[in-house]
Formats: C-alpha cells, structure tokens, sequence
C-alpha cells in the first residue's frame, strides 16, 4: 500500500512536468503566425467590400504596390505548400501531404489572378484557400 501511495503522490508531479507544447507544436504554430497566416492576408483582404453607413468601400488594392502584396503573400503560400510537406513536418501523413498540396495550385492561381488586377477572380481563389486552410484544420488544429 505504501508504493501506491508514494506513486499517487508523485504522480501529480509527473504530469506537471510534461510539456504543455512540443518542439514540434511550436514549430507549426510558429509557421503558420508568422509565415503563412500573414500571407494569407494579403490574399483575403485585398478582396470584397466593407460596408458603412457612407457607403460601400472596396478593399481591392489601389496601386501597383498593393498588388505587389498580393503576389508577395500568393508566392508565399506556394512556397508554404513546399515547407508543409517537409518530412518533419509531414511525418509522412498522407492526408497532411494532401492538404498542404492544395495551397500550391491556390497560390498559383493567386498571383496570376494579382498580376492580372482581378479582384473578382481572387475573391474565389481566396474562398479556396479558406476552405483548404479549414479542411487541414478541422484534422489537425489542437483545440
């Protein structure tokens, strides 16, 4: 009885000892707020409308270098595409391999859409990346 009791009071210790993330958790999370969250923006808000009670604003960009960001942020989600599937990223999951897949053509897609000043094409394109951001998500987000 006295190994239970020593093990019971111990046992709490232990777990407070577990890390609360892994190196790997900070890797991704670390990725994805500073790398591709960030590009994805440029993306999704350089597309649609705010309305006020002045009016309808378009949040299309207004010169060359704000379409520049678009491209900018579309290349990075190409290259994203590149870095998720990197083995100690991947662990050789096949669906994670799959969905970070997806950003490639998206990202593709993205810049030839900036580069043409087509905010109506880039809405869609940034509906497809959403989804495909969601879809990984709904797998692998930590809640």
């Amino acid at each position: 009885m006295r190994s239970l009791r020593d093990l019971l009071i111990l046992l709490p210790f232990f777990f407070l000892s577990l890390p609360l993330f892994t190196e790997e958790d900070h890797d991704m999370h670390d990725l994805m707020a500073h790398f591709i969250t960030p590009a994805a923006e440029k993306i999704w808000e350089s597309t649609g409308f705010v309305i006020t009670e002045e009016g309808e604003i378009s949040l299309e960009p207004k010169d060359n270098e704000g379409w520049n960001e678009v491209v900018f942020g579309a290349q990075v989600i190409i290259e994203s595409s590149y870095s998720l599937k990197r083995l100690d990223r991947s662990l050789g999951r096949e669906d994670w391999i799959a969905f970070s897949s997806l950003l490639e053509p998206i990202g593709r897609q993205a810049v030839i859409a900036a580069e043409a000043k087509d905010s109506e094409a880039l809405f869609q394109i940034g509906a497809d990346l959403y989804q495909a951001c969601v879809a990984c998500h709904n797998v692998y987000m930590k809640k």
